[in-house]
């Protein structure tokens, strides 16, 4: 393209992601078209948008509408179309039908989807469709996520990619993380597995204790369940779904979808956005937790178990490696959940480099998006915790897990260590 992008449309403006991805293109002075089925879906989203910046900036140049009364005219102005409708391929196919011959020349299409096969969303499409169209994934919330990845299909013209590349980092200060062509691309196919084993023993130990378990001493900003709570289980559950039909791998049985949270969504607890999902607020404002054995929301039993309250202490005082050292040498069956979680992390990570990233890139771009997508600890600060390449290797033989080759080489990252503060918090 010769000139900057000036003017974008963004489709889906109820969902979170859309509207707030409008926040921060409209504070960089673009103007956004922010469209929805109704207007008022649309100002809702720029109330969240607002809200997530506190800048009157953003009302300034965001317009909202609806699909019938505005498309016609963003669409004749848009430099740049981001799709972020429901993560359904009818949905999305149907809104490609309406862009299809109605773009600017020069205009650029990208998705939001991470799950979805790109070269199945545009079956059917024009030929000028297809070289226009990528995905730009960002992770939510953009304002505090700041990685976004990328890719696009073989028929996506290279100048069309590199300029995007550019343009996400040099306007909107993304974190670039170039990734293959595939189901969940780098975050979403490393995190929904871990979530997918977390859930998994929800039926037996509970929300709150998992999430304590799991919590932010592990490297967490926010714990599993709670996030989950913030995609949305809907969401999770397409991904789940997505990742099971389009990957193949020695953990594709791990991916699962539990019995109740399909239910969970069937009577409508889908997270943050019902206000009800694995956490609830009572009405004294309490928080209180999903019991999947009764389907009603309990209060909190506060868990408090020895080895996490000791790593607990000793994160708080700053000494990360001691802690994870009283984790590795806790023999109880919650200490073995949490090395199993932390070993699977390590493990899964390395085993898809080359698959979901480019293999040139070894571990670098996981470790990006996960700590700029997720604010997990990357996977090469969590093997230099529990002891690096050699011991960890030990400790995946022990937990029966793939061993990647990576490890063989792979360079402890020490230094790393005095850094690691931001993602090693003790509640």
């Amino acid at each position: 393209m010769e000139k900057d992008i000036k003017n974008v449309a963004i489709l889906g403006a109820g969902g979170t992601v859309g509207s707030l991805v409008a926040g921060i293109i409209a504070q960089e002075g673009i103007n956004v078209y922010l469209l929805s089925r109704t207007k008022q879906r649309a100002q809702k989203g720029l109330s969240r948008a607002i809200e997530q910046a506190r800048s009157e900036v953003i009302s300034r140049n965001i317009i909202c509408g609806d699909y019938e009364s505005l498309l016609k005219e963003a669409l004749t102005k848009a430099d740049w179309v981001i799709e972020a409708v429901t993560e359904k391929a009818e949905i999305k196919h149907q809104m490609y039908e309406r862009l299809d011959g109605s773009l600017k020349p020069q205009a650029i299409i990208s998705t939001t989807t991470s799950s979805l096969p790109l070269d199945e969303l545009v079956s059917g499409r024009s030929d000028d469709f297809k070289k226009k169209f990528l995905s730009t994934h960002f992770y939510n919330p953009p304002a505090r996520m700041p990685a976004c990845e990328i890719t696009g299909t073989h028929f996506t013209q290279p100048q069309i990619y590199n300029y995007m590349k550019d343009f996400l980092n040099r306007r909107l200060r993304r974190d670039i993380i170039e990734v293959e062509n595939i189901a969940g691309f780098a975050g979403n196919r490393i995190a929904f597995l871990l979530f997918s084993e977390i859930t998994d023993l929800v039926s037996s130990y509970g929300v709150e204790m998992m999430d304590y378990l799991i919590g932010p001493y592990t490297g967490r900003l926010m714990s599993p369940l709670a996030t989950i709570d913030l995609i949305g289980l809907d969401i999770y559950a397409a991904i789940i779904d997505s990742i099971r039909k389009n990957t193949k791998d020695e953990m594709h049985d791990s991916f699962i979808l539990p019995d109740y949270i399909t239910k969970m969504i069937e009577k409508g607890l889908l997270g943050n956005k019902t206000r009800s999902g694995f956490y609830k607020k009572g009405e004294d404002g309490r928080m209180m937790f999903f019991d999947p054995s009764s389907f009603q929301y309990i209060d909190s039993r506060e868990p408090n178990v020895d080895f996490v309250e000791q790593a607990k202490h000793l994160i708080h005082i700053g000494m990360y490696r001691e802690a994870f050292d009283v984790i590795k040498s806790a023999d109880c069956k919650e200490a073995q959940i949490v090395m199993n979680i932390l070993c699977t992390y390590i493990s899964y990570s390395y085993s898809r480099i080359g698959e979901v990233t480019r293999l040139e890139y070894g571990i670098d771009g996981i470790d990006r998006v996960m700590s700029g997508g997720y604010h997990w600890a990357p996977p090469s600060l969590i093997l230099t915790m529990l002891g690096g390449s050699k011991v960890v290797r030990e400790l995946l033989k022990q937990h029966s897990l793939a061993v990647p080759d990576w490890l063989e080489d792979v360079q402890d990252a020490a230094g790393a260590i005095l850094k690691s503060g931001k993602f090693f918090v003790a509640h």
